[in-house]
């Protein structure tokens, strides 16, 4: 190899070792997964990351995932928090809704009032964007039975929050 073509493969191997993100991502589909996702924002912080994945107009994937109340996808949220801007923070925040009536041990304890997105208050609230929910009572009702069964000390005070939200105060022992 000459050296003309020994720098290309250099820069190109450093870019690559810098940035594990891509190297995590899948070469087939370019479909983000959970491990990709963690793995970028873990090298380029969350912003920049989440960015990249709506520059990449992948970005659905994650909420689909978060949505489908899937442990994978619902355990990056805390570290996607930081990076949550308007547009993404209000497709997350319903994502998070729509997952709460399907798991909602597993969605309670990301909720969190000092960021804008995952906060209770915004969540619990049903912040759908378009027709995700047809029935929005059905939900609502759905919501409301799961979060009551939910009797775990740790997430009384959250859970109580949700419910006190959705226009029920009414506390479950």
């Amino acid at each position: 190899m000459t050296k003309s073509g020994l720098l290309p493969c250099l820069v190109l191997s450093a870019l690559l070792a810098r940035s594990p993100a891509w190297a995590a991502q899948p070469v087939a589909s370019g479909a983000p997964t959970p491990a990709s996702v963690a793995a970028a924002i873990r090298a380029d912080g969350a912003a920049q990351a989440l960015g990249a994945l709506d520059d990449a107009d992948t970005f659905d994937t994650v909420t689909d995932g978060i949505a489908a109340a899937d442990p994978a996808w619902l355990a990056l949220v805390p570290a996607m928090g930081p990076g949550l801007d308007a547009d993404s923070g209000a497709a997350v925040s319903a994502a998070l809704a729509l997952a709460l009536p399907q798991k909602p041990r597993l969605v309670l304890p990301l909720l969190d009032p000092a960021t804008p997105a995952l906060d209770p208050a915004r969540v619990c609230a049903h912040p759908f964007m378009h027709d995700e929910v047809p029935d929005l009572k059905g939900y609502i009702r759905r919501s409301r039975a799961a979060l009551r069964k939910v009797r775990d000390d740790g997430l009384r005070v959250v859970r109580d929050r949700c419910l006190a939200v959705m226009g029920t105060a009414k506390s479950v022992p």
